[in-house]
């Protein structure tokens, strides 16, 4: 009898240590997304201003590396470091999401759409400072500008666009249906960025995804923990102790 009872007594701990951890999920996951979004704005912001546009001319895309190698050798580097924040988001949203969903596939289909996003970012930005520091030597042609570019400009924009459509999309349906993960007023809107981050107007919506990263990773910070079902009982005897008689003498 006694066994058991201290089954149910470990039982509940663990249970109780479970639901320790569940705010330090949801703090580490937001500020690692705030992180992300920070490092990733801020090394974009170093030379993004001056990129071309789509199909501009070979003359003016080799300019481009040249005149603004350092600023893309930087951001570039910030923006990997933030690529190594967005695994641990990544990690932590699909434990969130599994949590609420009370099963894996969405929570999966979300963890996947970031992977996505970091391969497309990460190729992206490497392909970029291929082209900056070959600017920077003086060893960049005409012909390996434009082709660096279009590689460059098509990961970073519709290829991470999927990534992104993906994610949103998996998180908002787990936000509608459930409770407890983010407000519903909020959650919609999500729904509806996801669909157009998977159209050509993903070349539109990099910044705004960047805000949607600290929107999400701030709910996160702010958000109670999930659905709460009922406290496990406290473990107890299943005799009730009784006083000791008395030796006889």
């Amino acid at each position: 009898m006694t066994a058991v009872a201290n089954t149910h007594a470990g039982e509940t701990g663990h249970e109780r240590a479970t639901m320790d951890q569940r705010p330090i999920t949801r703090r580490a996951t937001g500020l690692a997304g705030i992180g992300a979004a920070v490092l990733f704005g801020v090394g974009n912001a170093l030379w993004a201003f001056d990129q071309p546009h789509a199909g501009a001319s070979t003359r003016t895309i080799l300019a481009f590396y040249k005149h603004t190698s350092g600023g893309i050798i930087a951001g570039a580097s910030l923006s990997l470091v933030s690529c190594a924040l967005l695994v641990l988001f990544a990690s932590g949203v699909r434990a969130i999401l599994r949590e609420h969903e009370g099963d894996d596939l969405f929570a999966t289909t979300a963890f996947g759409g970031v992977l996505l996003l970091i391969g497309a970012g990460l190729g992206a930005e490497t392909i970029n400072m291929v082209g900056a520091l070959r600017a920077g030597d003086d060893q960049l042609t005409p012909e390996l500008a434009r082709v660096l570019f279009e590689i460059s400009y098509v990961l970073g924009y519709n290829a991470a666009g999927v990534g992104i459509g993906v994610a949103l999309l998996a998180t908002s349906t787990i936000a509608l249906r459930t409770r407890g993960l983010l407000p519903r007023w909020f959650a919609l809107p999500l729904l509806i960025a996801g669909l157009a981050f998977l159209t050509p107007l993903s070349r539109f919506l990099l910044a705004p995804a960047v805000l949607l990263l600290i929107a999400v990773s701030a709910q996160l910070l702010r958000t109670p923990t999930s659905r709460h079902g009922p406290q496990p009982p406290r473990a107890t005897r299943l005799f009730p102790s009784t006083p000791s008689s008395p030796s006889r003498i």
